[in-house]
């Protein structure tokens, strides 16, 4: 039996195709760009055929990099975008409309009309009723496409995520599938039962019999046909979980928080199901035995409102390094960077950008201080939340994505946090973690103590707290306050 496993990875600007072995390291990549098209008002589209295009040639770029060590490939995993949905003719295989992206914000319409069901669709799923999952779209495919209804009526219309798409086709049709995870991010799958749940999808009118089968994120689905080659599937995940992962967060109480464009903060809570208020649940990853459940904080603005200052403001010179003026502050400011509204647990998409305790002394490094402290007291933010709870108990913080190379922001997290940040160099970790699933369901691997010691903790940067829990503590209420005055000011002056 082989020792390697193929990854794919579909993701927004690219597909890639990984070759790893059995000590988690990646011994050969090919990654192909693809290009999203965006339209009016925000929408965002990719044609599928171009997803399923650029996935294949990166396929085919490396098994010619690998040459005969593709015969030693004992299982495939696929990692790819979480909610952008795809609809094509069973018979055809042809997509009967662009595939909409994760991010593609058409559907708000649709949920609007069912607010009064919000709290239904939140007790089931875990996830606020937002157009950012793939319920409204699907909704929107067949109220505004001619012909896409008499398919479902024929029985001809499939529908899924990128996952679901590419693994049809690879199998030649004969795997029609969405994993556990990826289910979760519809707004249709009960995240209790992990089935597709009727009353939701008759709250958006959609047919049962045209939604895949759910099954694990780790397990045996069928067999992919690549270059007539013979690779059973063994894993399916969405990118942010199957990263978890790959950091080894595989523990309950681990968190992973993402500093890129936005924030992301996921915490491990293992089988328990936590309904935290501002918080969103979703289910990391399964297998038949077992299934491990994630909290989720989302951050709307970090990377983004820093390249914001920069080429909007002209805080930041172009080659200026955010380290350097944040270390060359003399005096602090508090700001509130909700340039696109506030993320959990606020949700307020009213707020507006706000920035306290200027005086005639203040520079422009104490601009972009505030700015990258900010980021730190949202993430705090989330963390109080599942504190304040007291049910789940946090042992492990690990940092990573861009900005989070801003060693000031991490010494201030852990700082604020009174916790230690372990800071991890990019590496890959969607496609580790993928490989694990699918390791694990072929017996590479036996359970997740054994690929512990193979993941990105055991050499991350630490970065320990510094300042007293009292100093602590009395940044972070000045910071409250300038979110309480700036909320006050918005719903007073919008």
């Amino acid at each position: 039996m082989g020792q390697y496993i193929l990854v794919l990875d579909q993701g927004f600007l690219n597909s890639s195709a990984f070759l790893v072995d059995s000590h988690a390291k990646i011994i050969a990549r090919f990654e192909v760009p693809l290009k999203p098209r965006f339209l009016r008002s925000g929408w965002i589209e990719y044609n599928p055929d171009d997803i399923l295009k650029s996935q294949l040639n990166a396929i085919k770029a490396l098994f010619r990099k690998i040459g005969t060590k593709k015969k030693q490939i004992a299982a495939l995993g696929i990692s790819g975008q979480q909610s952008t949905i795809i609809l094509w003719d069973k018979e055809t295989g042809k997509p009967v409309y662009n595939a909409i992206s994760y991010n593609d914000p058409r559907g708000m319409d649709i949920c609007r009309q069912r607010t009064g069901r919000r709290e239904i669709v939140r007790e089931r799923t875990g996830l606020h009723l937002s157009p950012y999952y793939s319920a409204s779209k699907i909704k929107w495919v067949l109220e505004n496409v001619k012909a896409v209804q008499k398919l479902a009526d024929k029985g001809r219309l499939l529908l899924g995520t990128v996952n679901t798409y590419i693994l049809w086709h690879l199998s030649k049709r004969s795997v029609y599938v969405m994993d556990h995870a990826s289910a979760a991010k519809t707004l249709l799958c009960n995240i209790f039962t992990k089935t597709w749940d009727r009353e939701l999808l008759e709250l958006f009118n959609l047919p049962h019999e045209i939604f895949p089968d759910i099954v694990p994120t780790s397990s045996y689905i069928g067999d992919a046909v690549i270059e007539r080659q013979v690779i059973p599937i063994h894993a399916s995940i969405t990118e942010k979980q199957a990263s978890l992962l790959g950091h080894g967060l595989f523990q309950e109480g681990d968190v992973s928080i993402n500093y890129g464009d936005d924030g992301l903060m996921l915490a491990n809570t293992g089988k328990k199901i936590f309904l935290l208020p501002g918080l969103l649940t979703t289910i990391a990853w399964s297998n038949h035995e077992s299934t491990t459940y994630l909290l989720e904080g989302i951050i709307n603005s970090a990377g983004s409102f820093l390249s914001w200052m920069k080429d909007n403001l002209g805080l930041i010179g172009p080659k200026e390094d955010i380290e350097k003026l944040c270390k060359g502050s003399l005096n602090r400011l508090f700001m509130l960077p909700s340039l696109d509204g506030l993320g959990s647990p606020h949700w307020d998409s009213d707020s507006t950008v706000c920035l306290y305790g200027l005086k005639k002394g203040s520079k422009r490094e104490d601009i972009v201080r505030a700015a990258v402290e900010a980021i730190a007291f949202m993430v705090k933010d989330n963390v109080n939340v599942i504190q304040t709870d007291g049910r789940l108990q946090l042992k492990k913080i690990i940092g990573s994505g861009a900005v989070s190379d801003i060693s000031f922001l991490m010494q201030f997290q852990a700082d604020i946090l009174k916790m230690p940040v372990r800071k991890v160099k990019e590496n890959h970790y969607t496609a580790l973690g993928t490989a694990f699933l699918a390791g694990l369901s072929t017996n590479i691997w036996q359970g997740f103590s054994s690929i512990g010691k193979l993941t990105s903790s055991s050499s991350a940067r630490v970065f320990n707290p510094r300042l007293s829990e009292q100093e602590a503590a009395k940044l972070y209420e000045r910071w409250r306050l300038t979110f309480y005055h700036s909320r006050e000011w918005s719903r007073n002056f919008p």
